[in-house]
């Protein structure tokens, strides 16, 4: 009845057990090489990879067009990401009406939440939710929106179009969020 159930080992033999030390040598020898990619870059290349690391081209997109390695570019998007830079945070309000434009333009729901930085789930709940009439009207299109969001100059109104009441849209997005928020926990 206490009887351990146990697993009997075969010996290594001597050329297994040789081949098993080389390798535990090797990897104790070996030290991670640092990534030498930005020595061999001028300085304006380097803005350049940093520049399409915050207008958040793809990191494989920007291995191509500089031939660099992938390693260096995912260190650099580390420290340059879009979202660190964005200049407005959109709210989920807005969000929504830019999925909703998205969906016109025939988007997969994985673009869209790639492009508006949150997961599919949340870019399906928006779409199901009423956008308000007023944001939909005054808000510029979403490509516009994120190449606002994203450019190197200062844009003003990056979200919205000239004249937009910015009270107005205040107490509109107050509402949009308990509405939303109503609607992620029914959907829970």
């Amino acid at each position: 009845m206490n009887e351990f159930i146990t697993t009997k080992f075969k010996a290594l033999s001597s050329e297994e057990e040789a081949a098993v030390n080389a390798l535990a040598e090797k990897l104790a020898a070996n030290k991670p090489r640092r990534i030498m990619d930005e020595s061999h870059l001028t300085p304006d290349q380097i803005l350049k990879i940093k520049r399409a690391c915050i207008q958040g081209h793809s990191a494989k997109a920007i291995q191509a067009a500089f031939n660099v390695s992938l390693a260096y570019v995912l260190k650099v998007k580390r420290s340059h990401n879009p979202q660190k830079y964005q200049k407005t945070p959109l709210t989920l309000a807005e969000k929504g009406v830019m999925a909703k434009q998205m969906e016109a333009d025939g988007l997969s729901l994985s673009k869209m939440a790639e492009l508006l930085g949150i997961n599919s789930k949340m870019v399906s709940l928006l779409l199901t939710q009423p956008s308000p009439r007023y944001l939909v009207e005054q808000m510029l299109p979403y490509d516009q929106v994120l190449q606002n969001l994203r450019s190197a100059r200062y844009v003003e109104n990056p979200v919205y179009k000239e004249g937009t009441n910015k009270r107005r849209v205040r107490l509109i997005v107050s509402e949009a969020r308990q509405q939303t928020r109503q609607a992620i926990i029914k959907s829970r």
